[in-house]
């Protein structure tokens, strides 16, 4: 029998064999260290209305304080607009208890939070430190408004207003040309009214928002142990069966901000809502909701001239565990489109609003991830992992449903943010030996895909980084495919004896991205492990999506159970290939990670 080892992050913490010495190629510090050797990924990926320019956040020196940065859609060499203050890293902190304070602080400091088009699509607004900033390419930012706290901002498509969430306010106000201050600043509601998002009208007129009240949740205290003397820390969190948040869904026009209407929604506040969305002619809200559990989704149409809504789809199913949906107007305002698993893969249909059963747009035994509508292009544009179950790649399909086609090619997984004509993608991509940036693919052109920004400091080349297979095994418990990524010591030699480290275990873990999890900080960590001469592999246990409703929904009141064994047919594998030391595994995991490294401890020793 194996013996299996632990090391939990979080949960977790139980010692690990070492294994046999090996030349380092990497040292650990320095992986985790400022500057970042893969550099600093940008985000927050916003398209000009005209498709002329694609505004970010990044920072071109592997810091964690971003900036604004544009790049035109010709694919030009991207232009920083901002420069903010941002704190000094101290070179070498030393023992000192201030400068290791400091560096800490540093490398927390974000910088830019937040960033998006002027109501003009010339300017930019983005969010700093709580402030609320507008910017000309080549000019100094503005301080828009004395307003703090301000953590989000949306641009209405008509009519040159802005609305802002400050605190436990909204505000609609508009930009004045000259000093670059607000005016006709009014509070939404006339009192504080927190608020989980907000949505525009397509003609500008009307501003929709959800309206999140956790008064009656309850308060409770948690240790801090991070500060020199524990402090309890209280927060409103709910137990099972306790009252959670409670929503509802208003919206008010335009000078008329302290008139709010309020949608006639079902009778429990304390429903979900996933979206919401103004039809075309302004004059209806789509709204995407369910119970608290997941387990009664409902379309909802809501009249906006009265707040009575009526239910376009319902989609009950007591063993839902997920809930990726997705749901927008067709351009014509007759129907709509929504993401779904009804039939076991998550696919995109569409229903008219003339009643009628939900048409299936997309077909296959894989999954959509993610879908938008592009009216400019008259198209549907959705992420799949169609071919390889490890990938993630664009297709379009037009909404006359012609044959769909594949828009990315380059093996990996790609997170698109498609421009409103249509014809461009910001492409947030990276693979197993590409830490991730932004491409520009000019859509429908194979392998026209830009790199835009290059975050990966020149010392990254020095260093050998390691790729990873992706095999199939059956489970041990019931036969079913699973899905696994491994990875290989460099200078692997299969006559040879390696250990393994199973993880970090978790769902979603086999992908074809950096670091396999996207997000995930283990990167660093999974190299160095694999050039200290472990062989790793990671599982998609139950749960994880790509697999069908069928591989996620087993997980339902199993958790510890099939996941394990999930990660037992794992082992079993390793225990198939004649160069793993089968008394050298190890396992390990953070959060519900560490809870599955613990219940392996327990149940399969």
């Amino acid at each position: 029998m194996s013996r299996l080892a632990s090391l939990g992050l979080i949960a977790v913490a139980v010692g690990i064999c070492t294994a046999a010495s090996s030349p380092s190629r990497l040292d650990i510090n320095r992986l985790y260290s400022l500057p970042w050797l893969i550099g600093t990924a940008p985000q927050d990926f916003v398209w000009a209305a005209d498709s002329h320019a694609v505004a970010f956040l990044w920072n071109d020196e592997g810091k964690p304080f971003r900036d604004v940065w544009i790049a035109s859609r010709d694919g030009m060499k991207p232009i920083r607009i901002t420069e903010m203050t941002r704190p000094e890293i101290p070179a070498h902190p030393g023992n000192d208890l201030v400068q290791l304070q400091r560096a800490a602080d540093a490398e927390m400091d974000r910088g830019v939070s937040s960033v998006t088009w002027s109501p003009d699509q010339k300017r930019l607004l983005f969010i700093f430190k709580g402030r609320l900033y507008l910017v000309s390419p080549g000019s100094k930012p503005q301080l828009l408004t004395d307003q703090l706290n301000v953590s989000a901002v949306k641009a209405s498509p008509k009519g040159g207003k802005l609305a802002f969430q400050s605190g436990s306010d909204l505000f609609v106000a508009s930009i004045d040309g000259h000093d670059g201050r607000v005016s006709q600043l009014r509070k939404v509601g006339g009192r504080p009214l927190k608020a989980e998002d907000f949505y525009w009208s397509n003609d500008g007129t009307q501003f929709a928002f959800i309206e999140i009240d956790e008064s009656r949740m309850p308060r409770r205290g948690i240790p801090d142990y991070l500060v020199p003397e524990t402090t309890l820390q209280m927060v409103k969190r709910p137990f099972p069966g306790e009252p959670s948040e409670r929503r509802r869904l208003g919206w008010v026009r335009v000078g008329k901000e302290s008139d709010i209407r309020w949608a006639d929604l079902g009778s429990n506040p304390m429903d979900l809502i996933f979206d919401v969305g103004w039809s075309p002619d302004s004059k209806t809200l789509l709204v995407d909701k369910s119970d608290l559990y997941i387990k009664d989704r409902r379309l909802l149409l809501v009249n906006a001239a009265d707040g009575t809504s009526s239910l376009l789809l319902r989609e009950a199913d007591p063993k839902n565990v997920t809930a990726e949906w997705w749901a927008d107007w067709a351009p014509d305002g007759r129907g709509v489109y929504f993401l779904s698993d009804r039939e076991n893969f998550y696919h995109v249909y569409y229903v008219s609003l003339a009643a009628g059963e939900p048409k299936e747009i997309t077909k296959g035994n894989w999954e959509v991830f993610s879908a938008t509508i592009r009216a400019g292009a008259n198209a549907l544009f959705y992420i799949t992992n169609e071919g390889k179950s490890e990938e993630r790649h664009l297709h379009r399909i037009s909404l006359s449903e012609s044959a769909p086609v594949q828009l990315t090619h380059t093996p990996g997984t790609h997170a698109t943010t498609v421009s409103p004509d249509g014809a461009v993608a910001a492409d947030y991509f990276s693979n197993d030996l590409t830490p991730p940036d932004l491409y520009l693919d000019l859509l429908g052109r194979k392998q026209q895909e830009t790199p835009i920004t290059r975050s990966p400091l020149p010392e990254f080349k020095e260093h050998r980084w390691v790729g990873a297979q992706y095999v199939t095994f059956p489970s041990t418990a019931d036969g079913v495919t699973l899905h696994a990524r491994l990875t290989l010591p460099p200078d692997f030699d299969r006559a040879k004896k390696y250990p393994a480290i199973l993880g970090s275990v978790y769902s979603n873990t086999v992908n074809n991205q950096w670091g396999g999890r996207e997000a995930h900080p283990t990167w660093g960590l999974d190299q160095y492990l694999a050039q200290q001469g472990y062989v790793l592999l990671n599982v998609d246990i139950r749960g994880s999506l790509g697999y069908g409703k069928a591989f996620r929904q087993r997980l339902g009141l199993d958790y510890g159970g099939i996941d394990v064994e999930d990660l037992y047919s794992g082992v079993k594998y390793l225990e198939s290939q004649s160069y793993v030391d089968m008394q050298r595994v190890g396992m390990w995991g953070s959060s519900y990670g560490g809870l599955l490294t613990t219940t392996s401890l327990f149940t399969k020793p």
